[in-house]
């Protein structure tokens, strides 16, 4: 039923559902039935989705370090994982992760930081199946180097996941 068909019925005062209506393929869930319901508590609230990013390794050469880690999703639907900004600069991805699943990206390739001030990282990532964005937050840890130049260690993850 479209938006013009219930606005008629109120206007006649019937009622807008009947039980003996059968829905429409534009009112049913696409994908996989059960995975809509996840992504939502039952008051209709979002279910936010969680991930880890962990075991980090960082190469340097000469001026430059290259960051991969292992991004974990923890929730119960697939997500796709999308950029990555770490000190200031943005690294691009397109990476499924179903449920539970984990893989190795690259999260920073780029110049050392010559101090550790710039601890500000978050993760673009969306859920696959209805498109919805969100961004986890994380504090940068850095390992100091005997020259004064700072290398990624680790990432913190802050203590909200953005709704974006």
């Amino acid at each position: 039923m479209g938006f013009f068909d219930a606005m008629n019925k109120m206007i006649k005062g019937e009622p807008i559902f009947d039980a003996n209506q059968t829905s429409t393929s534009a009112e049913a869930p696409s994908g996989n039935t059960g995975v809509a319901d996840l992504t939502r508590h039952d008051t209709g609230q979002k279910v936010v989705p969680e991930v880890r990013v962990m075991r980090v390794k960082t190469s340097r050469s000469g001026d430059k370090m290259t960051s991969y880690a292992w991004v974990q999703n923890e929730s119960p639907y697939a997500i796709v994982l999308k950029k990555m900004y770490v000190m200031g600069q943005g690294e691009s991805m397109s990476y499924q992760l179903r449920p539970g699943q984990g893989r190795e990206v690259r999260v920073y390739d780029g110049r050392i930081a010559s101090h550790d001030g710039e601890r500000d990282a978050h993760l673009d990532f969306h859920i696959e199946q209805n498109g919805d964005y969100f961004q986890q937050e994380f504090d940068v840890e850095f390992d100091r180097q005997a020259d004064g130049k700072y290398l990624i260690e680790e990432f913190h993850p802050e203590a909200h996941v953005r709704d974006t």
